[in-house]
């Protein structure tokens, strides 16, 4: 990631945050931030939050374009499934 790439993620990561904690809040007393809603559903924000602040966290610890060595020609394929992103 370059420097632009890891200031966006800094940026999107504090956003998460904030939903993570306004979702933490809004289960039990509901949630009011340009938009109501009531206790239960207030916990939505947790949910945007965690999937902002994880996606973030996977990207962060990905090693650079760089670093990845790149196929050798003719060699087999990654077996079926496989997603080299996963491994963290």
């Amino acid at each position: 990631m370059n420097l632009f790439d890891k200031l966006c993620a800094a940026l999107a990561f504090l956003l998460g945050v904030v939903f993570v904690l306004l979702g933490i809040m809004g289960i039990f007393t509901g949630c009011n931030a340009n938009f109501t809603l009531p206790p239960i559903l207030g916990g939505l924000p947790l949910l945007v939050g965690w999937g902002i602040v994880r996606s973030v966290t996977k990207a962060w610890n990905l090693p650079s374009a760089k670093e990845v060595p790149p196929r050798q020609p003719g060699a087999p394929p990654p077996p079926h499934g496989y997603r080299g992103f996963d491994r963290y």
